[in-house]
């Protein structure tokens, strides 16, 4: 028997005598108007219950980006790196955190935007403190509309606040069928171990469904805190906690697009924190990435994270572990890929330039050696021999950029601060490239947004403020 069907078979297990808390209503309905067994709270699925539901989820679909150079299919064997998420401070280079604004929420939509290794941009960048909680999605959702063309990323919120974002998605999109036809956005659906989905996240999901639009089911287990010790067990529940979300998006509208995620990692013992970097994490988010495939499903993992709380040495290690590790396993969508620190608590300038540069050098050391005529350079050889250079040959002359050059850091470096003064410098470049580049949406089509967002009650003076910085 695999190990994948040893975890399938502890999680049915787990769905059939221990059973998912949603604490939802409306979930509770729609469960039990399906035939699922619900006490109280609490629903119970049979392994022919859950699966006929997911297995109506596609095993690969595509999202569309309003620049179609940036469309990402999931579910193939394509790694789509997904900047910073969820943070609620941004972390400045000598360490001390701040309240993160919607300017610097801007800021980052900018420099993901102006970064081609992305095809995906906005969510929660960081979370901007100067507006209220209850309309900061819609902020949010407008400044990356405004100032990206890349696949949306959504934050989530309330029911209304989703429910606004996707009547502002229709008038973006051309209408609800196509919107659902085409799908634009995608969220992050968190579960919350142990075996429990949230109120709020389950009406952000059933919104999602209702629409058409997918969603990434997630646990954040935290090895014998929020999940069991053994890494076997974490994997077992969480896949229950997956799958009971599954499949009531499959019951609200079979056939919407979802995404199999493990986020779980281990738990610091000495002051019980989140250890986003853990080595057991990536062992955890690409095992997930197994369980995605043995159900058909496309996949979410982290990577290029961190819980040094500056850019140090542990940073680097850290995110060169969980990057490359996701890359190797084949997560299709790496989420948290640039500008977290501090175990997800902080967003960092720095931190993200530098993660840029690591996605950079991983997506570079999984490119295929290529192996024929030109590339055996035979002829070359020949000529040069024993004594001669290969500095002045045509084919290095003709190709010497394709060797990976540095954007930060340095191979011969001068100065003390020249790390720092490289990072500065790739920012400036980078806002530079976003200024020529920069996206646009049609004014009429903005006016329809702002209708929607001034009903769920976003005054038209704060979106147009976010549109101008």
């Amino acid at each position: 028997m695999s190990k994948e069907q040893m975890i399938h078979d502890a999680a049915m297990e787990i769905l059939r005598d221990v059973g998912v808390r949603f604490h939802n209503e409306e979930a509770v309905r729609i469960l039990r108007s399906n035939g699922i067994r619900v006490e109280g709270e609490t629903a119970y699925f049979t392994e022919e219950q859950v699966m006929h539901w997911v297995k109506m989820a596609p095993s690969s679909f595509t999202l569309y980006a309003r620049n179609p150079q940036y469309n990402m299919v999931l579910g193939t064997e394509e790694t789509y790196p997904s900047p910073t998420y969820g943070c609620a401070f941004m972390a400045e280079r000598d360490g001390t955190q701040r309240p993160g604004t919607i300017a610097d929420y801007v800021k980052c939509v900018k420099l993901v935007q102006a970064n081609p290794d992305y095809h995906i941009n906005g969510g929660i960048l960081v979370q901007p403190c100067e507006v209220d909680e209850s309309t900061a999605p819609m902020d949010m959702f407008y400044a990356a509309l405004t100032h990206s063309d890349k696949v949306m990323l959504l934050p989530t919120g309330s029911r209304q606040a989703m429910e606004a974002i996707m009547q502002a998605c229709c008038a973006v999109f051309g209408g609800a069928d196509s919107f659902a036809a085409r799908p634009r956005t995608i969220a992050l659906i968190n579960t919350n171990s142990p075996l429990s989905l949230d109120g709020k996240m389950l009406d952000c999901l059933m919104v999602l469904a209702k629409y058409g639009q997918p969603a990434i089911l997630c646990p954040a287990a935290m090895l014998g805190a929020t999940g069991p010790l053994p890494m076997a067990g974490t994997l077992a529940s969480g896949t229950a906690e997956d799958l009971a979300g599954i499949a009531l998006a499959q019951m609200v509208r079979p056939g919407t697009p979802v995404v199999f995620g493990i986020q779980s990692t281990a738990a610091d013992m000495h002051s019980i924190l989140f250890a986003c970097s853990a080595p057991e994490g990536t062992v955890m988010q690409g095992f997930g990435a197994k369980m995605a495939r043995f159900y058909g499903l496309p996949s979410r993992g982290g990577g290029s994270q961190t819980d040094a709380p500056v850019v140090n040495a542990q940073a680097g290690y850290e995110s060169m572990l969980t990057c490359y590790s996701a890359y190797r396993h084949g997560i299709n969508l790496v989420m948290e890929a640039g500008g977290v620190v501090a175990s997800v608590n902080a967003t960092s300038i720095d931190k993200m330039i530098c993660d840029f540069e690591i996605i950079r050098q991983v997506k570079t050391a999984f490119k295929p050696l290529e192996v024929n005529e030109e590339t055996l350079d035979l002829t070359e050889i020949k000529e040069v021999g024993h004594d001669g250079s290969f500095l002045t040959t045509d084919y290095t002359l003709d190709h010497f950029m394709d060797l990976y050059i540095p954007r930060i850091g340095s191979r011969n470096a001068q100065s003390p601060t020249y790390f720092e003064d490289s990072i500065d410098k790739e920012v400036n470049r980078l806002l530079e490239a976003y200024e020529a580049h920069r996206p646009t949406v049609d004014a009429a089509v903005l006016e329809q947004v702002k209708a929607v967002f001034a009903d769920a009650g976003v005054p038209a003076s704060r979106l147009e403020a976010i549109e101008a910085l």
